[in-house]
């Protein structure tokens, strides 16, 4: 059967890493680069990202694949809210994951590198939805050993793949470099709203004055619940460094910027990955101590020894982190 590819994820929002990952799948589709579906209708192609279709207006069979991210944990009014659209709902519990019955007759439905660190924490009948629906596809990969350990508790063996954004240099490192504008040196840095009280602004500003390079303040992600231009104000007014905030949204120019840093300092997973795959050196940020959990479960899985940093660790220098390359 010729069945449509349909790749689905949380790339309906803005959010940089989703909508990259949602990129490198599609560049790494053997057949062709798909369609993209998500939870509601959006386009989101002047920010770099995709056109998205409601995934409920396919009448025929597809192969679904669930595209990375942090899929399994989250919940209905959760995804609402990032859509900015709290009056929508959903048949699904987990409205980010489809089983194979909810489809068309015929349809394929495939779990690739996703993650759910914090599916323990929701109900019995939530983890039941989301168990069944993975024990239905075709295939199931996990991106850290949390979840994996989490399925395979639930009798579902899942093998650990790396994130794909990992492989974003090989598959759009032209592309990128290509857009990288300024020489000079500088940090790209990044950090969720949720870092917006006074005290962690404090301490962000002491720990990147200790790095003493310029400074250029990026956001990860403007959808609801992610990363605000309000709290950069006031951290670039109460701090001696330069800093300027870059107030592109195109995932392609955040990409050139985090390639052509001197170092990424943030809590993004993904801007982490990103400077990763371009050689630059990366420091991760958390609210507070053990705050970070799908952060933490990535690096524990990936980079043994590495974890995210606390305000005051940051601030007070606990960490090594080359200046220049």
């Amino acid at each position: 059967m010729n069945r449509p590819i349909v790749f689905f994820g949380a790339f309906d929002r803005h959010n940089f890493g989703d909508i990259l990952l949602g990129h490198v799948a599609a560049a790494e589709c053997e057949a062709g680069e798909g369609t993209f579906a998500g939870l509601a209708a959006r386009d989101l192609t002047a920010w770099g990202g995709q056109r998205i279709a409601a995934l409920d207006s396919w009448p025929v069979p597809l192969n679904l694949i669930h595209v990375g991210g942090e899929l399994l944990d989250c919940y209905a009014a959760q995804a609402a809210y990032m859509l900015d659209e709290p009056g929508l709902c959903w048949r699904r519990q987990a409205p980010y994951v489809v089983a194979r019955h909810e489809l068309p007759t015929g349809s394929v439905v495939e779990f690739r590198a996703v993650g759910g660190v914090g599916l323990d924490e929701r109900d019995v009948g939530f983890r039941a939805e989301v168990l069944a629906a993975l024990a239905e596809a075709g295939s199931v990969s996990v991106r850290e050993r949390t979840t994996q350990a989490l399925l395979r508790a639930a009798g579902i063996d899942a093998p650990l793949v790396p994130d794909p954004v990992t492989r974003i240099g090989e598959r759009f490192g032209a592309r990128i470099r290509a857009r990288i504008r300024r020489r000079d040196p500088y940090l790209a840095v990044q950090f969720a709203a949720e870092c917006a009280d006074d005290a962690t602004l404090a301490a962000f500003a002491r720990g990147l004055e200790r790095l003493g390079l310029p400074v250029v303040l990026f956001r990860a992600g403007a959808a609801l619940w992610h990363d605000a231009l309000e709290p950069y104000r006031r951290l670039a007014a109460r701090s001696v460094l330069p800093m300027e905030i870059f107030v592109s949204l195109d995932v392609w120019d955040i990409c050139a910027l985090i390639a052509g840093s001197r170092g990424y300092v943030g809590t993004s997973l993904h801007g982490r990955l990103v400077a990763e795959a371009f050689a630059v050196p990366a420091l991760s940020l958390e609210r507070e101590a053990g705050a970070a959990r799908k952060l933490r479960a990535y690096l524990a899985t990936w980079s043994p020894g590495c974890v995210p940093l606390a305000p005051e660790v940051f601030a007070d220098g606990g960490f090594i982190f080359p200046p220049s390359r």
